[in-house]
């Protein structure tokens, strides 16, 4: 497979002054593809009829993306109406993008001679996958040529695996979109800050998490916000995959610890943390409305 460059952002969230900065700054630049991981409207948090008003606004902006690249983009969990009861209605049920080649959730298409795959079952050394929510496990061990994901708002970058953050979050800030240079095995990262400098790092203290990325004046997300955001879906997922009845069945912390070492990465710091982790909720007296006791589903969300 030859090297592809590719612009990879997400997450704007109807806004489109974030995604006008983008097509500016890349200006006389070419691309092999341009990816959007999800979240393109924010029809969730507004309604459905104000996300189709965002996403007709938007096209304008994919069009000129699409110029400098094959366009091809992921709807996310915004991208419905919430409802509290009945089925949600989507904003392509009221209007379909023109532009660029939509990749719907748990399928494939192939475009200009490349595979994409929202099937993590389905990825292979040829086929780039590409998620809206990030799955722990496809992040850090996916067979995939190239693993692109949204949701989590916090950028990192892992072998050839990319979260590409957010171009705008729920503050009111922009962010940023990133450039890949992907080659047989490897993907070389650049962030580029929408209004202000972005940097790359690892932090020593848990480098299991990958490379983040964060406005210049920002730390590690991990030191400051703590690891239960990670470790949530981990236990959860780590479980099913150990365990051959999720109802019944129990784990012991030893268990747990070489699952996630198995099926997420092998890494003496992770393993560590995670310890730590599962032994502050085995001592707790009381079970938290977020701890991981509940059976997940096959992409490790916990299931209602």
């Amino acid at each position: 497979m030859s090297h592809q460059r590719i612009l990879a952002l997400g997450d704007n969230h109807g806004d489109t002054e974030s995604l006008e900065k983008v097509v500016d700054q890349t200006q006389e630049e070419e691309f092999d593809f341009i990816i959007h991981t999800g979240d393109i409207t924010n029809a969730f948090k507004t309604d459905l009829q104000t996300g189709v008003e965002q996403l007709r606004a938007i096209e304008p902006y994919f069009e000129k993306l699409a110029e400098r690249g094959t366009l091809v983009y992921i709807y996310g969990n915004r991208d419905k109406e919430r409802t509290f009861g009945g089925e949600a209605q989507h904003i392509t049920d009221e209007y379909e993008l023109k532009v660029g080649h939509r990749l719907t959730a748990g399928e494939s298409i192939t475009v200009d001679g490349q595979r994409f795959t929202a099937n993590p079952d389905d990825a292979d050394s040829d086929t780039i996958l590409l998620t809206h929510w990030l799955s722990q496990h496809e992040f850090y061990q996916s067979p995939a040529r190239a693993y692109f994901s949204g949701d989590t708002h916090r950028a990192r970058h892992w072998g050839t695996a990319l979260n590409t953050g957010y171009l705008h979050n729920d503050k009111g800030f922009n962010g940023a979109y990133f450039i890949g240079e992907l080659g047989d095995d490897r993907m070389d990262v650049t962030v580029h800050g929408i209004d202000q400098s972005w940097k790359g790092f690892v932090c020593p203290d848990h480098e299991w998490y990958g490379r983040q990325f964060t406005p210049e004046q920002f730390g590690c997300g991990l030191c400051k916000f703590g690891t239960t955001r990670q470790f949530i879906p981990i236990t959860s997922s780590v479980f099913t995959e150990i365990v051959d009845d999720v109802e019944n069945e129990t784990a012991s912390i030893d268990n747990l610890v070489a699952g996630a070492r198995k099926h997420i990465v092998d890494h003496n710091g992770f393993a560590d943390q995670f310890r730590e982790y599962l032994q502050a909720l085995a001592e707790a007296e009381h079970a938290g409305p977020l701890d991981p006791l509940r059976p997940a589903d096959e992409f490790g969300h916990l299931k209602q």
